[in-house]
């Protein structure tokens, strides 16, 4: 049965003539008239009665006629869904965000990119960076936001900014007023960090390791606000990219002497054909950013 069938048999349903539904369709009149012949060959029953003037519908056609409707329904209405996809005006994109997707690169790629195409569904999956990477590997997501501290062969990884890390602690800590701080300072501050599974946590131990010490860990946690929050209550400090240091009244940043940073990426599978959306988020992120991939 082919598609092309029910559509005859719809036009001829709805004029109850061959030859008018020939004209409608701009096609033959021997053309609608065999493949009606035909489809009823197929099914076994008769749809037409042709003994009147007018060609009508028999008990069977009009019970067959009611599924073609629904069916040529559906068809149309996928086919509208499919096109609006491709037109960016329809459609879902899937992204692993990780804590630190608050920094102010991805949440304007975000805004920037929901203003352009509001039409398209973002769903997140909030994970960690190792599970982010996972994720895309599994097909789970379709871009993941990372820090590309370990990478997989297997994706590609669009760079998209440096964020600074800063030291954020409670105005009431003796710190506070510092105008700099070297991570030598901290080793008897209680130290909020993120779980073991954050990237940024391996990060900020191998510079404490690399100036040969250890910090004194008092809370984990994986919830940047939860963190905040126990800043801001003087419970402990917390070294975090500039973006997220809050600017509650209740918390000071203050910069570290050396420097550090880290790596923004937007990461995709390199082998999977990517969604119309997908395409169209990474083309933003390179008009914004840079087209250079790590």
């Amino acid at each position: 049965m082919e598609l092309c069938q029910l559509e005859y048999f719809q036009m001829v349903s709805k004029v109850n003539s061959f030859t008018r539904a020939a004209e409608r369709l701009y096609v033959s009149q021997p053309a609608v008239t065999n493949t009606i012949r035909a489809l009823e060959d197929e099914l076994g029953i008769q749809l037409f009665d042709r003994s009147q003037k007018q060609v009508l519908l028999t008990s069977e056609g009009k019970i067959f006629y009611n599924h073609v409707e629904n069916v040529l329904h559906g068809v149309s209405k996928t086919l509208a869904d499919i096109n609006n996809i491709k037109n960016l005006n329809g459609g879902i994109l899937r992204l692993a965000l990780t804590p630190l997707a608050g920094v102010r690169n991805f949440t304007v790629l975000l805004t920037k990119f929901r203003e352009k195409y509001p039409q398209i569904q973002l769903v997140f999956e909030e994970n960690n960076n190792e599970d982010g990477q996972r994720a895309l590997l599994e097909d789970r997501v379709d871009l993941a936001f990372l820090l590309p501290e370990i990478k997989s062969s297997s994706l590609t990884y669009l760079w998209i900014g440096r964020q600074a890390l800063a030291l954020c602690l409670s105005v009431e800590h003796p710190l506070a007023s510092a105008g700099m701080v070297r991570l030598e300072d901290l080793v008897e501050e209680p130290l909020i960090l993120f779980k073991q599974d954050c990237a940024l946590r391996n990060v900020l131990l191998h510079e404490f390791e690399r100036n040969n010490t250890l910090p004194r860990i008092q809370f984990e946690s994986n919830h940047i606000q939860t963190i905040k929050s126990l800043v801001a209550e003087n419970a402990g400090i917390a070294i975090l990219p500039e973006d997220l240091c809050s600017v509650d009244r209740k918390i000071e940043t203050v910069k570290l002497r050396m420097p550090l940073y880290i790596d923004l990426a937007l990461a995709y599978k390199t082998q999977k054909s990517l969604s119309h959306a997908a395409k169209a988020f990474i083309q933003l992120a390179e008009e914004l950013y840079t087209k250079k991939r790590m």
